[in-house]
């Protein structure tokens, strides 16, 4: 059994990096290596291109130990720029969710204008404050579950996280993993961007690439950040419970919500 449980997880590990990181290597390899012969005047000639690949081609026929060795240096390559381009989503993540504060007031009297269009009441705490949409919507989910309940939302969803069933932690994981792969195509885009220093289309790729993983980025973490939040609202009362939290009928409130923040900071500031 337990053979067969590590052959169906390693299928599904393989499965992920050939797709994730060995075809998008491959692809990103050949666009370079094609774009290095076309460069930048003939970089859209369709019979140049034919013409490159089919010598490739018949040299391999030529010298099938040249094109083992043409196979093998292009997949350690993709596996290379596979690497690569995921510390670059990680860099690219860095910056999307810094907690830098906003050196600009745009965002925040853009958002004033609509909350009055609404005839809503601004909450300072709920303004844009970070420099990105992306940082300021996960720290939204601290600001609101700060003002509801009391106790910082940061510290409490690893113990929230242990109290949720695996129907509630599907979607939170789904959501995850689409930001995930949403960061990874972002630095696949900082890739095409390089190659386009020799072959000015890959420019054009990039950006779109980056743009299309930028798109999918927001609505990623717009639902992670919705899931998470409405896992506090559904297991506070779980949370305070499991921690020896006493509520009354009206449920957390500002002394509830100090000693549960308390007993997560085991007494620490």
């Amino acid at each position: 059994m337990v053979t067969g449980v590590l052959a169906e997880l390693n299928r599904h590990v393989n499965s992920r990096w050939f797709t994730a990181v060995l075809l998008p290597g491959l692809l990103l390899v050949t666009v370079g290596v094609a774009g290095r012969h076309l460069g930048h005047e003939g970089a859209l000639s369709a019979d140049e291109l034919r013409v490159w690949a089919e010598s490739v081609w018949h040299g391999w026929h030529r010298e099938p130990s040249g094109a083992a060795v043409d196979v093998g240096l292009a997949l350690l390559a993709a596996g290379v720029v596979g690497a690569l381009a995921s510390e670059l989503g990680v860099a690219v993540e860095r910056v999307w969710l810094s907690a830098r504060p906003s050196g600009g007031g745009r965002r925040r009297r853009r958002a004033v204008r609509a909350a009055e269009r609404a005839g809503v009441e601004t909450v300072a705490a709920y303004l844009p404050q970070r420099r990105t949409w992306m940082s300021d919507r996960i720290r939204l989910v601290e600001a609101r579950t700060r003002a509801q309940y009391w106790f910082d939302a940061s510290a409490a969803w690893p113990r929230l996280w242990l109290l949720l069933g695996d129907e509630a932690r599907r979607p939170v994981i789904s959501a995850r993993a689409a930001f995930a792969d949403a960061v990874s195509l972002a630095g696949w885009a900082c890739l095409y961007a390089l190659v386009g220093i020799v072959w000015w289309p890959a420019l054009v790729v990039g950006a779109c690439v980056f743009l299309t993983g930028w798109r999918r980025a927001r609505t990623a973490l717009d639902d992670l950040a919705t899931l998470i939040e409405s896992a506090v609202d559904v297991h506070h009362r779980a949370l305070a419970e499991a921690l020896g939290v006493p509520l009354g009928t009206e449920g957390v409130g500002a002394a509830e919500g100090a000693r549960i923040d308390d007993m997560l900071r085991k007494g620490g500031a």
